[in-house]
């Protein structure tokens, strides 16, 4: 019985795609989870905050079809949290100590954020794809019926003749308007979120901001802006001194 129109059998194609609903399934936030762990911990053995061995093992094994998402819904169902079950069954599937090293200096939002925004960035290429799409046929029927008479209305009313190829153009330059949004809200959506608990990049030390960066770089997003501008300041003020 479907709990909401995007379940159901019937209806829920008027509303998505199979591709979009892939982008936001759960063994597809999983992944992404596990993403940027992997992705955090790349940066930070590319730094020397932690072992490359680990990173490598962390790596390896963070897939989530190879780890047991029975267990992390039944942890997640104890904890009431969902990225401390990720890493003790992470941990678990790790060599060694590889998996003290896993999620190192940050905090949960970091990752849920990151994650999120992982996804939206996949989903923005699914609508990009989409639309490029439409705009083809518009320009290719445009074309076709450039010359091709029709009744234009007003009010309702039939009135003075135009062009089909005309009133396709229309729709084609409201689309291209449209792909022009998109282009420009990626710079402002695609930014990356970590900064440990509290967001203060405390436990990291003095390499807070280093590992920031190298991790927004590894999932190729945008530095978050506050920090960066304050560690700026405070670099400054140091400078000055």
């Amino acid at each position: 019985m479907p709990a909401h129109i995007l379940d159901s059998r019937l209806l829920k194609d008027l509303y998505g795609t199979d591709e979009m609903r892939a982008v936001f399934d759960d063994m597809h936030l999983l992944q992404k989870w596990l993403d940027v762990e992997v992705a955090l911990a790349q940066a930070e053995a590319a730094l020397g905050v932690i072992p490359v061995p680990a990173a490598e093992e962390i790596t390896r094994r963070a897939r989530a079809e190879n780890l047991d998402t029975s267990r992390i819904k039944q942890l997640i169902d104890q904890t009431v949290h969902p990225i401390v079950p990720l890493i003790r069954v992470l941990q678990d599937a790790c060599a060694g100590d590889a998996g003290e090293y896993i999620h190192w200096g940050a905090t949960t939002q970091d990752i849920m954020d990151c994650a999120v925004v992982l996804q939206v960035r996949d989903a923005l290429a699914l609508i990009e794809k989409d639309l490029d799409a439409i705009r083809a046929i518009l320009v290719r029927q445009a074309k076709r019926y450039r010359d091709t008479p029709m009744a234009g209305r007003t009010h309702l009313q039939q009135a003075l003749p135009v062009t089909f190829g005309y009133k396709i153009a229309i729709w084609l330059a409201m689309l291209d308007r449209h792909a022009e949004r998109l282009e420009q809200l990626r710079p402002r959506v695609l930014v990356g979120q970590f900064a440990g608990a509290a967001g203060t990049l405390a436990s990291l030390g003095e390499r807070g901001l280093e590992v920031q960066k190298a991790l927004m770089e590894e999932l190729k997003l945008a530095q978050p802006v506050a920090l960066n501008r304050h560690g700026r300041r405070a670099a400054a003020k140091q400078e000055a001194v």
